[in-house]
């Protein structure tokens, strides 16, 4: 019997939305939570229309924040690149769910909304969520250089933690796995996620391309710039490679599954002052 193969990959974004033509659809396949809070940080899904614009001033001088992501960095001054992200690595994906961090310890700025209540500290995702395993991947981390190394990474990351892992009946997803993914090198991410609980697990070698790291095409506010310290050199003299001269990342693997975890624990984390 003979057979066809009729699978079209979807089409990429061509023109960056504005997200400014009525509320949000953030396409995710999980029931999303209006607001996730602490004492001092507060979660609510990224929506461009309320924080790109804070977003991307906050990011606009600091370059390095991108270095162990796969995309960026982003610029103020070509906002349509990081709408045409938004698009289509955040909200086209129904794994994927974004959190604008909102540190309630510090004021909003003056353009915030009202209901903001407080600074946009960074952006925290839900990704690769998979509702049939009972597994979510936090990530795609950005903390602006103002609040790193303060409460708000431990109580954002400790938020989604309580979230995906708590039962139903408590609020929660009822998760039994939540990943970390870093590059081996990024020992900061590693040990964050090893301070909530997360477990070592391992590296994958070769676990994806980057398309966008390729040295003649990386630039920053138009300026070449060289490769990101994440990046595993491209393999030149593999004849026929589908992506010649573009390198590789290679990913440790975190987790703490739904045996592992204490919520006690963790909101001991979070409430820490020092």
């Amino acid at each position: 019997m003979d057979y066809i193969n009729s699978y079209k990959a979807p089409p990429k974004p061509t023109t960056a939305p504005t997200y400014d033509d009525g509320p949000l659809d953030l396409n995710f396949c999980m029931p999303i939570p209006k607001v996730l809070e602490s004492e001092r940080v507060k979660l609510v899904p990224f929506v461009p229309a309320l924080f790109a614009t804070q977003f991307l001033t906050a990011v606009s001088d600091h370059p390095h924040l991108y270095d162990y992501h796969v995309y960026g960095p982003f610029h103020s001054s070509d906002p349509s690149e990081f709408y045409l992200w938004f698009e289509d690595r955040m909200r086209s994906d129904p794994a994927t769910l974004p959190f604008a961090i909102i540190d309630k310890t510090r004021p909003a700025p003056p353009e915030a909304h009202p209901d903001q209540g407080g600074a946009l500290a960074g952006i925290l995702t839900y990704l690769r969520t998979e509702p049939q395993n009972l597994a979510t991947e936090i990530g795609h981390l950005v903390i602006f250089p103002p609040f790193q190394r303060t409460h708000v990474t431990t109580n954002a990351v400790g938020l989604l933690l309580i979230h995906a892992l708590e039962v139903p009946e408590k609020g929660g997803w009822g998760m039994r796995r939540v990943q970390w993914t870093a590059a081996p090198n990024n020992k900061p991410s590693i040990k964050a996620a090893e301070r909530m609980g997360f477990k070592w697990e391992g590296i994958l070698r070769n676990l994806r391309p980057m398309p966008g790291e390729r040295e003649d095409r990386r630039k920053y506010k138009g300026e070449p710039r060289g490769l990101k310290p994440s990046a595993r050199p491209a393999v030149m003299d593999k004849q026929g490679d589908p992506l010649p001269g573009v390198p590789s990342w290679d990913t440790a693997f975190l987790s703490l599954c739904w045996d592992d975890y204490d919520r006690s624990e963790v909101e001991r984390l979070m409430a820490r002052r020092s």
